[in-house]
């Protein structure tokens, strides 16, 4: 688990034949690895919690929080932030691919209202299955989200006039 100071930011576009693309771009760089003990010589710029396998932070800022700070992370998985990816684009995927069987077999209903065919209730059957299914594949994958994200809390300090960043019980300090 890693701290790291934003040193700046900047937007690029990109332009092809097919399109316009922005970019945007971070820089950043590392203060300290946990547990570490490093001076934090600028409190006021934004910082955020990452590093191998943990899903980074949300931006936050030391200032305001007093002489010493301790912050108390909660990593978030890098892992079970790609699997929210893929379970939400698969379902999102199924529901639309359900909703369109359902509504071709309806239309195939319509159109020969008399002879409801076998293979358009089969259709419908189908489709609505894969729109139940993808539905809940979908909602599978929104709570993921909720489950991957990394949560940093500012604690009450321990010791006065050191700044300390603590990651799962690890320190990192300031004078």
């Amino acid at each position: 688990m890693e701290l790291f100071r934003v040193t700046g930011e900047g937007v690029g576009t990109v332009a092809t034949g097919r399109g316009v693309a922005t970019v945007g771009i971070v820089h950043y760089q590392r203060e300290c690895r946990a547990p570490c003990d490093a001076s934090i010589l600028e409190p006021g710029a934004d910082f955020f919690i990452g590093g191998d396998g943990i899903q980074p932070s949300k931006r936050f800022s030391l200032l305001g929080h007093g002489e010493d700070v301790t912050l108390h992370v909660d990593p978030g998985s890098s892992a079970l932030r790609s699997l929210a990816w893929t379970a939400l684009a698969l379902g999102v995927s199924a529901a639309l691919v359900g909703g369109g069987l359902i509504a071709y077999a309806s239309s195939e209903d319509s159109g020969n209202s008399l002879n409801a065919s076998s293979d358009s209730s089969r259709l419908k059957t189908h489709g609505w299955a894969a729109l139940i299914g993808g539905g809940l594949m979908t909602g599978a994958g929104v709570s993921l989200f909720a489950f991957s994200s990394t949560d940093v809390e500012f604690l009450p300090s321990s010791a006065p006039g050191k700044r300390r960043v603590a990651g799962q019980g690890h320190v990192v300090t300031r004078r």
